[in-house]
């Protein structure tokens, strides 16, 4: 008896030269599901997953009699499960196309009365309603009367079933497609390099309107993975040497469990070399345990960084957005012990959220860099999503909400080959408090914001400015960026092209071949183009700035600029190192603002040893000064900076020892950096 063709379809994102791809943990998640129905293993054939992408033609060939086609679709391969779907229908008539996934509309009759193709849409969690679909259907008939978050085609009609499945606190009720094998034959062949993504739970109990865990998730009650069923996922996938997991959780952090798996994460890493990188969604609220956490990530080189996600500091932001029972207070605490640590911190912001104006936004900004800020501040466009409360047109209508829809430049990530399907996004232009107009002024702003404090063209500067001076972030940050002169103004200008190109349509990434084979955000464009104009852009700083400047300390904002320059990195074949004398104990004062030190500033001749590594090419610079940097804090050139920074301090403190009691020992250093005692446990902070 031949059994019928079960097919998946999750196109995931191809990452750089190498072709380095997530595997399709949904479409094992299914396959393994369904596959203790016996009747299912009786009469299915699961064919080999399709989750790499290509042209529509060449992923049709892989297709030979199939009588069930699955998507997974989201964001960034909608069209193109779309058009695969639609040609299938056409080709085989028979066969039944059932999507899923956060893309697919939780009401879909409009969607399914668009696309005609589509016979069954599945909202939320699709395990139960999966292996029910397909046993029915394996036995004769379409009618699927009763499935749980399930929509159905029934001759001219869409049926929506609004039940839901009972809920089980236990993920464990669905097999784990690493333990069951469902990946080997992809890990064996190793023909590419593979990213895996693990979940330890599922919910969230926040309802944020911009988010799909808010309002289209599956629940706000948290359901769990057994720890022993993480413990073995983790260990399997760094037995087959997967480098990078990305952690699926909506609030990594929150859970006292969740140290357990970080733990498991060190001691499986310390004995097989993997994973090399653990990312995650952090917690909002957490704050004693994400720092015991990330600390622990942080010692064993597993994080790429600690995201503390604000979204907007103004409380009628938060209320608009049912995010104000979120506590920003911790985030400041959290700040100030991560820099201690020197753990890279980077903090998210959301432009376009209803309520937001540009008085709210650059006091959010200057808020948020008051606090110690260090290392990133990330500022995205808002993005609107099916089935979150955003996307809703009641929302929409009032907030006053208006979109736009540009192409998915996905940042990071290899451009699609000519040929291949165009994905799109949509973002947020305007709302009741924001013009179009306000749009692009706080757009600009943000990008300046990132130009010179995430990439760091004007850390120190921005700093100095700011605590020895007192004037407002925001305040420099205009003064530089409406500077008339000749490479700040070219700099202006090709914002404004970027944000032409926004409204016209074009994506947020930008591909510079140059300087990379993947898209880049326009800040990181500006900054390479910067670091070929290093003198040029420094004597214009000083320019837009000297007015503002005290006789008495242009002196010291000099050095200032001094000591930022020479730290700023650019193309070069062969490494080298320089020396620097200072006049006042700048290095010291500035190098201070990374830990939130206050050093007093004096005459103090300082020379400064600057290590400059070569590079094989300006692409392989990008990569590793300005994509790979970035978020690891690493993007200024080295020098002794812990020795400067143990020089500066009076104590500083460094993550030495952790142990399997949930305990770690930090060391605490004097002024020239001998070790005086340790203790433990001893930054503590209050939830």
């Amino acid at each position: 008896m031949k059994k019928h063709e079960i097919y998946f379809n999750e196109f995931n994102l191809l990452m750089g030269s190498g072709g380095i791809v997530y595997l399709p943990l949904v479409s094992g998640i299914l396959a393994a599901c369904a596959k203790t129905s016996s009747v299912i293993r009786k009469k299915a054939q699961f064919m080999h997953y399709i989750f790499v992408p290509d042209t529509t033609s060449n992923i049709i060939e892989q297709y030979n009699n199939p009588s069930i086609a699955c998507f997974s679709i989201s964001m960034w391969n909608e069209q193109l499960s779309l058009e695969v779907a639609g040609s299938l229908k056409k080709l085989f008539p028979d066969c039944l196309i059932i999507f899923g996934g956060a893309q697919c509309p939780h009401e879909p009759t409009e969607y399914m009365g668009k696309f005609q193709f589509i016979d069954v849409c599945v909202r939320a969690e699709g395990e139960h309603a999966f292996k029910e679909i397909l046993e029915r259907f394996i036995g004769g008939t379409r009618d699927f009367d009763g499935i749980a978050n399930t929509s159905y085609r029934q001759g001219d009609t869409v049926k929506v079933n609004y039940n839901t499945p009972e809920f089980n606190r236990s993920l464990d009720e669905f097999p784990s497609p690493y333990l069951t094998g469902e990946f080997d034959y992809l890990l064996n062949k190793n023909d590419h390099g593979y990213q895996a993504i693990i979940e330890t739970n599922r919910g969230c109990p926040f309802l944020c309107t911009f988010c799909y865990w808010g309002k289209g998730g599956n629940s706000q009650k948290y359901r769990f993975k057994s720890l022993d069923t993480v413990y073995e996922e983790i260990e399997y996938l760094a037995q087959k040497g997967v480098s990078y997991i990305f952690n699926a959780d909506s609030n990594f952090g929150m859970h006292r469990r969740d140290y357990d798996i970080a733990l498991k994460l060190v001691n499986t890493k310390t004995k097989y070399g993997f994973p090399e990188k653990f990312r995650t969604c952090w917690g909002k609220n957490t704050s004693q345990r994400i720092f015991h956490i990330a600390s622990l990530l942080h010692y064993h080189d597993l994080d790429k960084g600690v995201t503390l996600a604000r979204q907007s500091n103004d409380a009628g932001v938060l209320s608009n957005i049912k995010r104000d029972n979120i506590k920003l207070s911790a985030y400041s605490k959290l700040e100030e012990h991560f820099n201690t640590l020197n753990v890279p911190v980077y903090a998210e912001l959301i432009l376009g959220l209803p309520g937001e104006t540009i008085s709210t936004w650059e006091s959010g900004i200057n808020t948020l860099l008051e606090t110690g800020l260090n290392n990133q501040l990330f500022v995205y466009q808002a993005e609107v999503y099916p089935n979150t409360e955003l996307g809703t047109r009641e929302y929409q209508d009032k907030y006053k909400i208006k979109t736009k829809k540009i192409a998915l430049n996905e940042i990071h990530c290899s451009p699609r080959p000519i040929g291949w399907t165009k994905e799109y996004q949509e973002i947020v232009i305007q709302n009741y408090s924001m013009t179009v107009d306000d749009w692009r002024n706080m757009t600009k702003f943000s990008i300046l914001t990132m130009l010179l404090h995430s990439m760091k063209l004007g850390y120190f500067i921005l700093a100095y400015t700011h605590k020895r001076i007192e004037i407002k972030y925001s305040e420099i940050i205009k003064l530089i960026m409406n500077a008339p002169t000749e490479f700040l103004s070219s700099i202006s200008s090709d914002v404004e092209q970027y944000l032409d190109d926004l409204i016209g349509g074009k994506g947020r990434g930008l591909l510079v071949a140059k300087y990379s084979e993947v898209y880049l955000e326009i800040e990181e464009v500006l900054f390479l183009k910067a670091t070929e104009n290093i003198e040029k852009f420094f004597s214009e700083i000083l320019q837009a700035l000297e007015t503002k400047i005290p006789k008495h300390l242009y002196e010291e904002f000099e050095e200032v600029v001094l000591f930022q320059k020479i730290l700023i990195p650019f193309y070069k074949e062969n490494e080298d190192s320089i020396s620097v004398d200072f006049k006042y104990n700048i290095p010291d004062y500035c190098l201070g603002f990374y830990r939130n030190f206050d050093i007093e500033i004096y005459q103090s001749p300082i020379t400064l040893n600057i290590n400059r590594p070569g590079f094989k090419s300006l692409i392989e610079f990008t990569k590793y000064k300005t994509i790979y940097a970035r978020k690891s804090g690493t993007i200024l050139y080295s020098s002794d900076l812990e020795k400067k920074l143990n020089k500066a301090a009076k104590t500083s403190f460094k993550i030495e020892t952790f142990d399997t009691e949930k305990t770690f020992k930090i060391s605490m250093f004097d002024r020239d950096g001998l070790k005086k005692h340790s203790r433990f446990n001893t930054l503590q902070i209050d939830n």
